[in-house]
């Protein structure tokens, strides 16, 4: 889970969301801190292999699919995850990295 302004987020339905793209292999959301509330919603995605995916063609993915809330802030568009030995996203390394400056924030553009 996810909080963000006091409410709960599903990792595993954003995910759900951003994974139905067409464009889109496999993505992992999670929570990073956030400097106005509990945390902020980011997402790594991994695009399908030889297709150009861009962070504002999953924003408006989402908008249409997705509580306004849920929609992720931070954007890392990713050659590949990590990965556990059975395939599942190591999230917990994701969150550790955080937002960087390579990362696209929806609040900036």
């Amino acid at each position: 889970m996810i909080r963000r302004r006091g409410e709960n987020i599903s990792a595993f339905e954003v995910d759900e969301v951003i994974e139905g793209h067409p464009r889109v292999l496999k993505c992992a959301a999670f929570g990073v801190p956030s400097d106005l509330t509990e945390e902020d919603v980011m997402v790594a995605v991994q695009p399908r292999p030889g297709i150009a995916l861009t962070p504002e063609d999953i924003v408006v993915w989402c908008q249409t699919r997705l509580a306004r809330h849920m929609v992720p802030r931070y954007f890392d568009i990713v050659d590949s995850l990590p990965l556990t030995p059975t395939q599942k996203v190591e999230k917990y390394r994701l969150k550790e990295r955080g937002v960087t400056e390579r990362n696209w924030d929806r609040q900036i553009g």
